[in-house]
């Protein structure tokens, strides 16, 4: 048990720090390491204050019932418990149930400790740090500041435990997230986008990690969760160690009438077939913000994938009767541009002068005129023709052959588009693969397995949905459960 007596040498310590201060010239005061000295003294009052709740959260009681259900033969264990203050060690109670099993901690239960040992500040600190850089960064970093000092492996393997966690419950979790956010009130439009982006990923001949042994245990998460996410198709391409694989990101963003971006869901997924994981997770934030707001104007956005469109088009098969506003489809402006140029590359030469002043005069048809895409077809279909040279003719059928067929399918209205005051482009979705996973996975010899790099996506976009503390509220109350004395 704590004493009065160990929080009082805490402070002590910190008097005595005082009174050192006080005796030191001005000139000869080290500010650094003074800083330093009293963080550690901070820390130990930290510690001894945490063991006080830790404790204070405890039963003796011979018997508990947790959620309802009785256990007894109660018996004393150390507990390790990792805060943001350094690690504590105490004797706590624990209980299990006729005929064995398991045994259960009330001390955790009651405060939400995650994985049996940290803290629900420092599981925050934990993951939010594995959000923003890689372990070896945020091993530096953390200790530099002096709050929640853990190691590389730590910072490897806390986030994809909960990460783990948050897999066998995330239809729930998810659920309690949307129902958490809200629609702006001056958004009118939602545009609900697509877009790939390529992860570096393990193969499966890549070395294994830690010590060399010819029957490697499994992870740590898959031991205490199970497998919650597939191998991906980087575990079977043939690829030794690093390979690259097609992952997807999300968004679901919000403009006022003004045409102003409002705000973005971000939403990311590692290499799967069909991307069906992360289409049902952008399909439910959409009819999420639907059912608040009925009236808003759905825009579906992409490039111009055949299956991501095909993606798309089954939302808006689906979309919820109530729904009154617009439904309109768009193919990134910025993805037609590059068509455009080709064309106006083959017709007066790469890179020229004329080349780049026909691209202009192209792109701004179709964002001016209504009927811009057929004005440039019609004028591509007619360079075609009077083309003699094969390489050159190619890349112009190869042009009308795209646009044409977005046109047909309703996807060039950029003229209409920019009326309304609505976006003409995926810039949103296109950011978000690079914030999401440029940032922070595609550096240097970085490479990922299908549930570590997962964790980080999903630890990343609720960070940048303004998410993050209501995900970690749902993570410590999966932890959590209601003990009472029997």
């Amino acid at each position: 048990m704590t004493t009065t007596n160990d929080l009082d040498g805490c402070w002590r310590a910190i008097d005595e720090f005082r009174q050192e201060v006080a005796r030191t010239a001005p000139d000869d005061l080290d500010c650094g390491e003074l800083e330093r000295r009293l963080r550690e003294k901070v820390n130990a009052v930290g510690r001894e204050a945490m063991r006080e709740v830790l404790e204070r959260a405890d039963t003796k009681a011979p018997q508990i019932t947790i959620n309802g259900k009785a256990w007894g033969n109660r018996r004393d264990s150390k507990g390790i418990y990792a805060t943001t203050f350094g690690e504590i060690v105490l004797s706590r109670s624990i209980y299990s149930q006729p005929g064995g099993g398991p045994v259960a901690v009330p001390l955790d239960l009651r405060l939400g400790i995650y994985e049996g040992r940290y803290t629900p500040q420092l599981a925050k600190v934990v993951t939010r740090a594995s959000a923003l850089m890689p372990e070896e960064e945020a091993e530096g970093f953390l200790k530099e500041v002096g709050v929640a000092v853990v190691s590389k492996s730590t910072l490897h393997r806390v986030p994809r435990l909960i990460a783990a966690r948050y897999e066998t419950r995330r239809a729930q979790i998810q659920e309690a997230l949307r129902e958490s956010d809200e629609v702006p009130d001056a958004a009118v439009t939602i545009q609900v986008a697509l877009d790939g982006v390529m992860v570096p990923q393990d193969g499966e001949h890549a070395g294994a990690r830690g010590r060399p042994t010819a029957t490697p245990s499994p992870p740590r998460h898959e031991t205490r969760y199970a497998p919650v996410i597939g191998p991906g198709p980087a575990a079977n391409d043939g690829v030794e160690g690093r390979s690259w694989h097609e992952g997807c990101v999300a968004t679901a963003a919000f403009w006022d009438k003004e045409g102003e971006h409002l705000k973005t869901i971000y939403l990311a997924r590692m290499p799967e077939s069909g991307k069906g994981t992360i289409a049902d997770e952008l399909e439910d934030e959409l009819n999420a913000a639907l059912a608040r707001r009925p009236d808003l104007h759905v825009q579906f956005a992409a490039d111009g994938d055949a299956h991501q469109w095909s993606l798309l088009e089954g939302m808006a098969v689906r979309l919820p009767e109530a729904a009154t506003g617009e439904v309109s489809y768009l193919l990134d402006f910025y993805h037609a541009a590059e068509y455009i140029q080709l064309a106006a590359n083959a017709i007066e030469g790469k890179d020229s002068p004329a080349a780049r002043v026909l691209a202009a005069h192209w792109r701004e048809s179709l964002k001016e005129y209504e009927d811009g895409p057929e004005r440039v077809l019609k004028a591509m279909r007619y360079y075609r023709d009077r083309e003699t040279h094969a390489a050159l003719h190619k890349d112009i059928e190869t042009a009308i052959n795209f646009l044409a067929k977005q046109a047909n399918n309703g996807r060039m209205a950029y003229a209409t588009t920019r009326a309304a005051h609505r976006p003409i482009g995926t810039g949103v979705a296109e950011a978000a693969a690079k914030t999401v996973v440029g940032v922070r996975m595609k550096r240097s010899g970085a490479r990922f397995s299908q549930h570590g790099g997962q964790a980080i996506m999903i630890f990343r976009t609720a960070l940048l949905s303004g998410r993050f503390d209501q995900l970690s509220e749902c993570l410590e109350k999966s932890y959590m459960a209601e003990v009472k004395a029997a």
